[in-house]
C-alpha cells in the first residue's frame, strides 16, 4: 500500500474513500428514515379516540370506560380532558389555546394492540361499547385513501433516494479508477509488447485498483460507522455508547459491510475498462 498511496495513487484512494463514506452514509441515513417511519407508523396506529354519543352525561362517559376496560385491541383508556385536548389543539393549529374556552368533548383516548390487517379495530370496539350500553365512534388514524400512509412514502423515497446517490458515487468511483490505468499506460504497453493479451494486462490492473478501492472502502465505512455514531449521539437525548447496541439493528450494517466490497468491484472495473482500451491502442500501434 505504500507504493500505492503516492502522487495519482494516493489522490485516488481518496477519492475512492470519500465516495464509500458519502454512498455508505446515505445507506445509514435512509435506514435511520426507514426506522423513524416504521416507529411513527407504530405509534400512528396505537392510537385512536372514542367518541361518545349516547347516553348523554357522566353516566354516559362512565358506561364508556367501563365498557372498554374488556373491549378488543384495547390496552388503556383516559378521558381526554380540557388541559389535553387545548395542548392537541395548539400544537395543530400553532396558537395557544386556553383549555377554559374548550367545550365538553366527550372524548376518549385509546391505545390499541398490534392488530392485523384484516381485523376491524373500529367495529370490534364500537361492538363492544353498543354491549356496554353505549353509542360511541372510534376515529382512528386515517388509511392511504384518507390521506395517511405517509410512512411507507417516507420509507420508499429514502430507499430509492439512497440507491440513487450510492449510483452517483460509483460512476465517480469508476471515472476515478481510470485514472489509476492511464497512470499505468507505460506498464500496459510494455505488457501488450511482450505478448500479453488484453486480459490479462486488464486484470493485472484491475486487481491493483480493486485492492486499493478494498482499503478505501474500508476507510470510507469507518467514517460513515463514526458520523452515525456521533448524530445518534447528539440527535437522540440520552443515548449514551452503552445505549447504542439496543438501538442499532444487524440490517443497519449492510451499508458500512457493503462499502469496501462494492467499492473494490467498481474500482476494479473502471480500471479495466481504462485498461484494456489502452491495451488496445498499443496492439494497434504496435
Amino acid at each position: 500500500m505504500r507504493g500505492g498511496l503516492l502522487g495519482v495513487e494516493r489522490a485516488l484512494f481518496w477519492t475512492l474513500a470519500f465516495a464509500a463514506f458519502a454512498a455508505a452514509a446515505a445507506g445509514l441515513a435512509a435506514r435511520a428514515a426507514d426506522r423513524v417511519a416504521v416507529n411513527y407508523e407504530q405509534s400512528r396506529n396505537a392510537y385512536a379516540i372514542v367518541r361518545v354519543l349516547a347516553p348523554d352525561g357522566p353516566a354516559g362517559m362512565a358506561a364508556a370506560e367501563s365498557a372498554l376496560v374488556s373491549a378488543p385491541h384495547v390496552t388503556s383508556a383516559a378521558p381526554m380532558t380540557a388541559g389535553r385536548a387545548a395542548a392537541l389543539l395548539s400544537e395543530a393549529s400553532g396558537e395557544t389555546i386556553d383549555p377554559e374556552n374548550v367545550p365538553d368533548l366527550r372524548l376518549i383516548e385509546i391505545e390499541l394492540a398490534p392488530a392485523s390487517s384484516q381485523a376491524d379495530v373500529s367495529g370490534d370496539i364500537v361492538a363492544a361499547l353498543a354491549a356496554g350500553g353505549v353509542t360511541a365512534e372510534v376515529i382512528e388514524a386515517p388509511d392511504a385513501s384518507g390521506g395517511g400512509g405517509l410512512a411507507p412514502r417516507v420509507r420508499s423515497a429514502a430507499f430509492w433516494g439512497s440507491v440513487v446517490f450510492a449510483a452517483m458515487m460509483a460512476v465517480i468511483a469508476w471515472l476515478a479508477a481510470r485514472g489509476l490505468a492511464a497512470r499505468r499506460r507505460e506498464m500496459v504497453t510494455v505488457m501488450c509488447d511482450l505478448g500479453a493479451t488484453r486480459s490479462q494486462t486488464a486484470g493485472r490492473i484491475a486487481d491493483e485498483a480493486a485492492v486499493l478501492g478494498l482499503y478505501a472502502g474500508v476507510a470510507g465505512g469507518i467514517l460513515a460507522a463514526i458520523a452515525g455514531v456521533i448524530v445518534l449521539l447528539l440527535a437522540i437525548p440520552g443515548t449514551t455508547l452503552n445505549t447504542l447496541p439496543n438501538m442499532i439493528l444487524p440490517i443497519d450494517f449492510i451499508p458500512i459491510a457493503a462499502a469496501p466490497l462494492v467499492t473494490a468491484i467498481v474500482a476494479g472495473a473502471g480500471a479495466r475498462a481504462a485498461a484494456g482500451h489502452f491495451h488496445g491502442q498499443a496492439a494497434r500501434l504496435g
